[in-house]
């Protein structure tokens, strides 16, 4: 390097330098919070998460984030059904809930005050579905199979719903989500969730009877079971929710990633419960 160029660099690093400026935060005192999370679905147990909120800038704590020695009781239509019990980081009641009844989840633990989540169970839902093991040929003559589901939905209800087909395979003894491939309206510019399913309202189909169709290919079908269709239910509160949270699972939080802001149904602390009903079925 000519000696004129490196006085030229060490200038510049030296005016870079002086330009910076240590700036010291005076930040408020951050209270954390109690955060409770969990989904009711008529299909399991009453499961609840429940931790503390931590400030932005603390990533990490040694403590840890959950809280094993709450108090975590559950009430539905106003009445107490028990305490749930802490066990491998959840407080489970081993209680389902019920279609269309409300429900409390209020928690206590050390100083913090008490947290309350309040959800109301939407309605059950009445599924039909049926499979076709063959409907025609593909292009390289390999069968074709159908899987049909029909639902009503209810008209005094702006309802949300969330529909994933898994399929069997005998082979691995494990099941996959359906790569749905659907030409209905309701399929149009919506993105699969990270688990695979979809989430879409009854906007186009309200009170009305719908009925799907999807196509397997001929790997899919064979032995027993064969697929397994859940059609979960939802207020649009928890729909927003789980779009949310999809969202940041799939964005990663990353750099440069506008910052998702997750709602809340809990007073008194953080989180989301929300209520499912789950119309489950398994065609074998």
């Amino acid at each position: 390097m000519k000696r004129s160029s490196f006085i030229l660099a060490l200038v510049a690093l030296s005016i870079f330098a002086a330009c910076s400026k240590k700036i010291d935060l005076d930040l408020p005192d951050y209270n954390s919070k109690l955060v409770i999370n969990g989904e009711f679905d008529t299909d399991k147990d009453i499961a609840v998460t429940v931790s503390r909120s931590l400030p932005i800038m603390k990533i990490t704590d040694s403590t840890g984030y959950l809280i094993m020695n709450a108090t975590v009781k559950v009430l539905e239509n106003g009445a107490s059904i028990g305490n749930a019990t802490y066990f491998s980081g959840q407080y489970v009641l081993a209680q389902k809930p019920v279609a269309g009844r409300k429900y409390s989840v209020e928690v206590t633990s050390g100083t913090y005050p008490k947290a309350v989540a309040n959800l109301e169970m939407p309605k059950s839902l009445s599924t039909v579905s049926s499979y076709k093991d063959s409907v025609g040929l593909d292009a390289d003559g390999f069968k074709v199979g159908q899987i049909t589901l029909t639902f009503a939905d209810d008209n005094n209800v702006k309802n949300y719903y969330k529909l994933l087909i898994r399929w069997y395979n005998a082979s691995t003894l494990q099941w996959y989500p359906l790569n749905i491939v659907s030409n209905d309206i309701i399929f149009l510019n919506n993105d699969k969730l990270s688990d695979g399913s979809y989430a879409f309202s009854d906007r186009t189909f309200n009170g009305r009877t719908k009925t799907l169709t999807f196509q397997t290919t001929s790997s899919m079908g064979r032995g027993t079971p064969k697929f397994e269709i859940s059609v979960k239910t939802f207020n649009d509160e928890y729909y927003q929710y789980l779009l949310q949270t999809d969202d940041y699972s799939q964005s990663g939080n990353a750099i440069g990633v506008e910052p998702v802001i997750i709602r809340s149904n809990v007073t008194n602390g953080l989180g989301m419960v929300g209520g499912i009903s789950n119309a489950k079925d398994t065609i074998f």
